[in-house]
This record gives C-alpha cells, structure tokens and sequence, in this order.
C-alpha cells in the first residue's frame, strides 16, 4: 500500500507484483512493486515503485483486492505478456483460469479492447488465446502441465480430462492424444502406489482397453527424473508403435494388466 500511495496519481498494483497480490503460483510480492497509472503526459519517479504509464486504462479492470488498488486478474495477464517471457504468462494464464480468476469472455473481450491501442504484448496474448477457446480445461496440477510441455516438445497435441467412451461412459482420462483413440495416463506415486490403487487402476485401465482404445502409463517420478525419456516415449505412441517396455499389453481375459516396471 505504501509503493501505490508513493505513486503519483491514482494509481495501482499492477505486473508481477498485482499477478502476486492475487496469488498466482511463480510471482512474489518484492522490492521493486510495480504499479499502473493511465498517462498523464509527463512521467514522475517514485522510491519505492516502478510506475508504468498506459493510455486509456479500462476502467472496469480497475479494482482493489483487500484494501489495496489493483488492476483485475485479466488486465494483469495483459501487462505480463508486454514484460514477461511467454512461457511464464502462459503458466499464468493457466492457472489464472483453473483458478477461475478469468473467464474466457473476459480475456477475449479484453484483448478486443486493448488491441486497438496497440499495446506491448498484445501479439503475445493473442497467440496464446487462439490456443484456449471456450473448452479449453486448464491444468490441474504442475504435474499435467510438465506432461503437457514435454508433448508439445516432440509435436504431439494433447487433450486434458478427457470423457471416454460412447453412448456409454467410460470415464475420465488423463489425456486423449488429438484425433486417435490413444490415452495417457499420469500416475502419482501417492495416489497410486499402494496394491488397492493397483486393484483399482488395473480395471479401469482393463475397461479403456477392452473399449479399444491403446494407453500409456505414465510415473511422476519418471516425468521429474527422465523427461527425455519420457519425451520419446510420448513421441512413439502417438505414432502408434507399441512398446512393451513402456506401453500396456493386451492380456487375455482373467490375466492382470501388465505396465510400466511389472513387464
């Protein structure tokens, strides 16, 4: 509150310091805090803050988060994109939106608006929107993003939470590689380790396969310790080559599922 009150002007918490302020993973709230206030023809220093200056703020994006003036999640987003590397306002979008911070109407609305004005980052922003229309499912964890990366590494589109199966559901799936009936499934060693999450995995992986689709079981420990590996191992099946060491085998009916380290 000191840095925006040290501002001239009206001004408000804005860039990484507004992105920390709503609590987006990766950005923290130290010196120098960033603010915005709309231009004023001449530029003034501040002691405690690095003022950015921009023409035609909109209003409506304007707002405070406890106490504090601040601009709203989605024209944050937009200044990132003028400041930030790509990668790290893509991560913020996504979490943004898992976090229900942004709307897709909001960010596409917004990109309307300020795109007339000719704004820094704006082709950024426009790139990384035209990858997200109105189904788009944001990560859920670090560790489905980490998976998502390392796809698009090697050229394969993936889908996130996928639903399964016909007129009769199967369930939800990790990712759906784009146009074929390959699955990939994440396994983390918490939730999946134990021989009951075993019992349980093995018969909803025996109905994916049995509906005809071909899966890939993926380890977290295999995706933070060997992404390469991990990297081809995506690359291969979405090609539709089927390796043993690393894909499930279709058993016959009454035999255990085999996968990963139990071939």
């Amino acid at each position: 509150m000191a840095a925006v009150l040290d501002s001239p002007g009206m001004a408000y918490l804005s860039h990484v310091s507004a992105a920390s302020w709503w609590g987006l993973p990766g950005f923290a709230l130290v010196s120098p805090i960033h603010t915005v206030i709309p231009w004023q023809g001449v530029t003034q220093r501040s002691r405690l803050t690095v003022v950015h200056y921009h023409r035609d703020l909109p209003v409506e994006h304007l707002t405070s988060l406890r106490g504090v003036p601040v601009t709203s999640p989605a024209l944050t987003l937009f200044l990132l994109a003028g400041t930030e590397h790509c990668g790290r306002v893509e991560r913020a979008i996504d979490n943004a939106w898992s976090m229900r911070l942004v709307t897709y109407g909001q960010l596409h609305e917004l990109l309307g608006h300020l795109a007339q004005r000719g704004r820094n980052g704006i082709r950024v922003m426009r790139s990384l929107l035209e990858a997200r229309d109105q189904s788009f499912i944001p990560p859920e964890s670090g560790l489905e993003e980490r998976v998502s990366r390392l796809a698009q590494d090697v050229g394969v589109v993936l889908r996130r939470q996928v639903n399964v199966g016909g007129e009769v559901w199967i369930g939800r799936v990790d990712f759906q590689v784009e146009r074929s009936n390959r699955i990939v499934e994440v396994l983390s060693d918490r939730y999946h380790g134990s021989p009951s999450d075993r019992i349980r995995d093995e018969v909803r992986f025996r109905g994916l396969v049995d509906a005809g689709f071909e899966l890939l079981i993926i380890w977290e420990h295999e995706i933070w310790s060997d992404p390469e590996a991990v990297r081809g191992q995506i690359h291969t099946f979405s090609r539709g080559v089927v390796d043993p060491e690393a894909f499930i085998s279709a058993p016959e009916r009454g035999e255990p599922l085999r996968f990963g380290a139990d071939i």
